[in-house]
């Protein structure tokens, strides 16, 4: 018997062509090389998403002298836009019920029109924070959009690969914004515009990709759970013979649970860091150490780049492994580590490839966590209700937006000293001396919260699911194995 909360799936219907622009539901599950593209496809739509979004941080330096804005005023508009983006989060959660392809794909061409055309024609600071609260919004849809398609094409064995890989985006989002900067900036004058081109014709170029080849499952299947690749006989079936009960009534009560809740603030708190070297990190290098904004970015591209060959690889290790939850706390301590070698280096003269190497091992550790966490926090959804995705992923994308729009307005409060050092031709040498002296404590006090907050989400990490020994999670894959074998069975004697 079926309550009002449940809505049984209808018979599967077969493959057909219908509206190209809007109908891009797939009817059974992709099979070798065009899963691999989609998730590629997605991915790279995570990428580019990011270079567009974080194309300011990379010429933060810049904006001070050429629109007159402030580095009080830039982490207050930092700070408005991830508020407004962790609303756009939350309204991604109807991915659940109309889908997630096309949200991405009419996204994309949203934001690559506005980064390419109307961001760069901005004079007015106030103009500026108001373009970029629109983008943030969108954004915030899309950056919950895209890790719900990869889920989607990522059965739980393979979760954590896939997971690293789409975490490629905003770090691999970072490096390309680095590297753009580090090598276009001169070229065009150090004229901040130039980055927002850049980055919108990438956004463009991706929008006619994503129009042209992006997919997703029916109903039908992504609202199942997929443990195994072989699990996808069983999913068909169970679509095809209308033994798919899905539970969206009220979802976001359904999420609002203490395993997903919890779990997702104290990876905000980790994000600390992050959201700090994405928004800040040329500040930083400036006012703590005194390299340019070329420089800065350079030092940025090497820490990004080890981020990425970390998330790239060490997801097949935790795959292997099956386990999620002691790599997270492997990656933490790690990550505490090197915030620790930074944090009592910074009254020290560092060269450029010493705090290369600083950052470059600190941003590969903080990946090694999150890459762990993105598999276990989406398997703790699934164990909620699979066809909940999107809405999980919405509660987690609101919180740590929610968490940067706080950091945001806290860094000025603390690194009060960059200001003077950033606007420096316009202010007394003594307060510039003084500056100098004071952002080194400054900048100690707020890697000192950063280590509190990945510390904090060491102590959350048990309320994830899943197993902490490798013994336990293979005889537990072995139990799913069994019993999806008898299901499939069922379904095809009574079919018959």
């Amino acid at each position: 018997m079926t309550t009002t909360s449940e809505r049984p799936a209808a018979p599967a219907e077969p493959d057909k062509k219908g509206n190209w622009l809007w109908d891009r539901k797939l009817y059974s599950y992709p099979r070798g090389p065009h899963r691999y593209f989609l998730l590629a496809l997605s991915v790279l739509a995570t990428i580019v998403l990011y270079i567009e979004n974080y194309a300011l941080g990379g010429v933060s330096t810049l904006l001070s002298e050429q629109l007159g804005i402030s580095f009080i005023y830039l982490v207050t508009m930092l700070a408005i836009v991830n508020l407004i983006g962790a609303f756009g989060s939350l309204v991604a959660g109807i991915g659940d019920r109309l889908g997630r392809a096309n949200m991405v794909i009419w996204g994309l061409l949203l934001v690559g029109l506005l980064t390419t055309f109307v961001v760069p024609a901005v004079t007015n600071k106030l103009v500026l924070g108001i373009i970029l609260a629109i983008i943030g919004f969108v954004e915030g849809m899309l950056l919950v959009a895209t890790p719900a398609l990869v889920r989607d094409y990522s059965p739980q064995v393979g979760r954590a690969a896939a997971m690293g890989i789409w975490n490629v985006g905003p770090v691999a989002g970072s490096l390309v914004v680095a590297i753009i900067a580090s090598a276009t900036l001169e070229h065009f004058h150090n004229h901040w515009t130039s980055q927002f081109v850049i980055a919108g014709i990438i956004g463009l170029v991706m929008f006619v990709l994503a129009l042209l080849f992006l997919k997703e499952l029916s109903p039908k299947l992504r609202d199942q759970l997929m443990v195994d690749p072989k699990d996808r006989e069983l999913i068909e079936a169970r679509a095809a013979s209308g033994q798919v009960a899905v539970n969206l009534h009220k979802p976001f009560r359904q999420m609002w649970k203490a395993d997903i809740i919890w779990p997702s603030v104290g990876f905000g708190t980790l994000l600390l860091l992050y959201f700090t070297l994405v928004g800040f990190s040329p500040v930083l290098y400036a006012t703590a150490f005194g390299f340019n904004a070329s420089q800065a970015n350079g030092i940025a591209a090497w820490a990004w780049g080890a981020n990425v060959v970390v998330t790239v690889l060490i997801g097949f290790l935790f795959d292997w492994s099956k386990i999620r939850k002691p790599w997270i706390l492997i990656g933490c301590v790690l990550t505490i580590i090197f915030e620790l070698i930074l944090l009592f280096n910074m009254n020290t003269a560092l060269s450029f490839t010493q705090l290369s190497v600083i950052m470059a091992f600190m941003s590969g550790s903080f990946g090694f966590a999150a890459v762990a966490f993105y598999a276990a926090f989406t398997e703790t959804v699934e164990e909620r209700n699979p066809a909940l995705m999107a809405t999980g992923l919405a509660i987690w994308g609101w919180i740590i937006r929610v968490i940067a729009f706080i950091s945001f307005l806290i860094i000025p409060h603390i690194v009060t000293s960059a200001t003077t050092l950033l606007e420096a031709a316009t202010q007394p040498k003594a307060a510039v001396a003084k500056a100098a002296i004071d952002v080194h404590g400054e900048w100690q006090t707020w890697l000192w919260i950063c280590v509190a907050g990945t510390v904090f989400f060491m102590i959350v990490t048990p309320l994830l699911r899943g197993p902490w020994s490798p013994k336990k999670a293979r005889e537990l894959l072995a139990a799913h194995d069994r019993r999806s074998a008898e299901e499939l069975a069922e379904i095809r004697s009574s079919t018959r």
